[in-house]
């Protein structure tokens, strides 16, 4: 018999009945609690608010072992996946394998060919809104602009499924979502620094093309920095997927229903962008910047002790030791020259005063990527 299966046993001290519930790969089914009823025949349920300690789904796209702070993707390593291409990224959570050359430089085109294709209602959307406005909400309205562009690729409007056991339809869709993503950052960027949209070349690949569209290239040459695009390339690497996310379960309970993935991608990102989530980092750095200097650091900290304050970039769910991808982000931010920034210091002296203390290491706090991670961000900004 396999290690991780066998049954769970449950005496009901109600009354006095004894259930066996199935265990198959270290879990239970809900649902088999429902046998296990009260006096007026209801079926126990399960109450686990926040997800806590719930699986929705099995998977094999990520592992991580929080204890001793391993994560993997599809069996590779963050050291593994350093330096592939968006392309190849997308290919293995796609497919679970890297591509061969041929098979990468064909999705290449696809992407870049759909890239080129911008619906003219998603600059409008985008120009509609303003500059100084944070570029979330202008992806959002890109997005909806896209989806609205095409109603024949929205189940709803055609009767139901469109998309399900059509393989081709969803390979076409899943294109079409990602090169949206990439034109609606890349119209948001460009707004905001009041600068002209550049359509996306075929001659580029995905970051390329993302760089060239976000107006982060030389002026006179119309390149990207090699250094700046290889970071960011890196960067995509360690932000591939993260396991069950809250941002990860909204896409997933969007598609449950059979809608389109452009709707999947709008719920994922309008969930994520709460502070609790990726916009921690966001939250973090205007908590850092207005303690202005590292000195300042220890009265955020007994504030947070107390429970004056919340520690944005500190503390993980899946992990109980050190975030393993802050090391490799720190790497990056020594390649952008990010300590040129003040603010880094004060993020420094709040990881090396809360891993010290008692109040954070007895309930297994340890730094997070959000902590450093908007310093990355930072740093690809400004030397754009």
């Amino acid at each position: 018999m396999p290690a991780d299966s066998g049954h769970l046993e449950v005496r009901d001290s109600r009354t006095s009945q004894v259930y066996k519930i199935p265990i198959k790969h270290n879990a239970v089914q809900a649902t088999d609690f429902q046998k296990i009823k009260d006096e007026s025949n209801q079926g126990l349920k399960m109450y686990d608010p926040g997800l806590a300690n719930t699986a929705p789904l099995t998977s094999d796209l990520t592992y991580i072992d929080g204890k001793n702070g391993i994560l993997l993707f599809r069996g590779h390593s963050i050291e593994q996946l350093w330096d592939c291409d968006f392309e190849e990224i997308l290919y293995l959570t796609l497919w679970s394998r890297l591509p061969s050359q041929s098979e990468k430089e064909s999705l290449r085109i696809k992407l870049a060919t759909e890239m080129a294709d911008v619906p003219e209602a998603a600059a409008k959307a985008v120009e509609a809104i303003s500059p100084d406005s944070p570029p979330v909400p202008m992806v959002l309205s890109s997005l909806a602009a896209y989806l609205a562009e095409k109603p024949d690729k929205i189940p709803a409007t055609q009767g139901g499924n469109i998309y399900h056991g059509d393989e081709i339809e969803i390979d076409a869709a899943i294109i079409r979502t990602v090169a949206a993503w990439g034109v609606s950052i890349g119209l948001a960027i460009s707004h905001t620094k009041g600068i002209a949209f550049c359509p996306a070349s075929s001659k580029l690949n995905f970051f390329e093309n993302l760089f060239r569209m976000m107006g982060h290239v030389d002026p006179t040459t119309g390149q990207p920095d090699p250094t700046q695009l290889q970071c960011f390339g890196r960067f995509g690497a360690l932000s591939v997927d993260h396991g069950m996310t809250n941002s990860t379960f909204a896409l997933l309970l969007t598609s449950s229903v059979l809608a389109d993935p452009i709707s999947g991608m709008m719920a994922a990102l309008a969930a994520g962008y709460g502070p609790l989530h990726f916009g921690a980092p966001e939250s973090a750095y205007k908590i850092m910047k207005e303690l202005s200097k590292p000195e300042n650091v220890p009265t955020l900290i007994e504030k947070v002790k107390r429970g004056e304050q919340r520690l944005f970039g500190y503390g993980h769910r899946s992990y109980q030791v050190p975030d393993p991808r802050i090391k490799s982000i720190n790497l990056l931010l020594e390649q952008l020259n990010a300590r040129e920034n003040p603010i880094l210091a004060v993020a420094q002296e709040i990881d090396r005063l809360a891993s010290q203390d008692d109040y954070f290491i007895k309930r297994g706090i340890q730094a997070n990527a959000d902590l450093y991670g908007v310093f990355f961000y930072i740093a690809e900004y400004v030397a754009s």
